[in-house]
């Protein structure tokens, strides 16, 4: 299997916008040249910059807010919260629920099976049927009496 090289936006994405920061060099070259070229990879970056410029003004407030603090503390309570319901939920679809769910629809098919062997096909075309599936079209018991008759 071939290495794949990720894209611009992809190492974009992942290192952020700070191109001297990026591991390899060569790509950060790439990504510079890409970014006086191509318009939209240069608002890509620009918008990346300003991301990580608001992520770092979040980081210092978070730091000298107790208020900000306290408010990230219940907002990342309330999403454990939703994740862990969205986790129960998933769990509805659970492999014990999925078996019993194939076991029930077995059980109606053999049902139907079974009611129609308690209540056979009067008219033999059923018979006829399956005759004509496991042997062939021209035989069958029924076949011969509809040919003599």
């Amino acid at each position: 299997m071939s290495d794949m090289k990720p894209s611009l936006e992809e190492l974009l994405d992942l290192h952020g916008g700070d191109l001297d920061a990026w591991p390899d060099a060569e790509a950060a070259q790439e990504a510079r040249v890409a970014a006086m070229q191509d318009p939209g990879f240069r608002r890509a970056l620009d918008a990346t910059r300003a991301a990580d410029r608001s992520l770092v003004a979040l980081a210092q407030q978070m730091e000298t807010s107790p208020a900000l603090n306290t408010r990230f503390a219940a907002l990342r309570s309330s999403l454990s919260a939703k994740v862990a319901a969205q986790a129960e939920r998933r769990h509805a679809f659970s492999p014990t629920m999925l078996t019993r769910l194939a076991a029930s629809v077995v059980i109606a098919c053999g049902l139907g099976v079974g009611a129609g062997q308690i209540i056979p096909d009067q008219t033999g075309a059923q018979a006829d049927a399956y005759h004509e599936l496991l042997l062939g079209a021209d035989s069958g018991p029924f076949n011969d009496e509809r040919d003599s008759g």
